[in-house]
């Protein structure tokens, strides 16, 4: 039985009022109570933030140099409303070829580059050809800005086909 958002929004409201009860007929001086309860507040708006990493919501981080793609979606900008666009990848970290991590869905910013190469990968992965892909200089991508792009943080990917297991190579 899980409650979600709603319950701890509602267990929140019920120790803010637990609180101001205790504040208003306690015998604490004043500034006691103010922090108190600035304190209380404060936790809201921590907690608040805190559930989107929580939920599911992908990330931001860095993702892991060599991994394996399940899925991806691009949102394309909009330039009537001003938002910008989104690139999001499911990815599973590859540790070796045959260890996978737990899926992860991460957030890269709009780039026609990385769309031309998300929409030629997904044609693959429907073709049910497993891909996988590597950043290339995964710690410098997200600090360089690419000049011809206007500013836009480039990212460098590069997607390849899986290699069957069951099929080595007798090179």
């Amino acid at each position: 039985m899980a409650l979600g958002i709603t319950g701890i929004i509602a267990a929140y409201i019920i120790l803010g009022l637990l609180l101001l009860s205790i504040n208003l007929y306690s015998k604490w001086s004043w500034p006691v109570k103010a922090m108190t309860i600035i304190i209380t507040s404060v936790f809201y708006v921590v907690t608040y933030y805190s559930f989107p990493p929580l939920l599911g919501w992908p990330t931001t981080q860095h993702p892991p140099s060599q991994f394996r793609l399940i899925s991806a979606h691009v949102v394309q900008p909009n330039k009537e409303t001003g938002k910008e666009g989104s690139v999001y990848l499911w990815l599973t970290e590859i540790k070796n070829m045959s260890d996978s991590a737990e899926p992860r869905a991460y957030e890269l910013q709009y780039s026609s580059e990385l769309h031309e190469r998300i929409i030629n990968v997904k044609s693959k992965l429907d073709k049910d050809i497993k891909q996988m892909g590597e950043f290339k200089e995964p710690d410098d991508t997200f600090n360089q800005v690419d000049e011809q792009k206007r500013g836009m943080k480039s990212v460098h990917i590069e997607f390849y086909d899986l290699p069957d297991p069951l099929f080595q190579d007798k090179g």
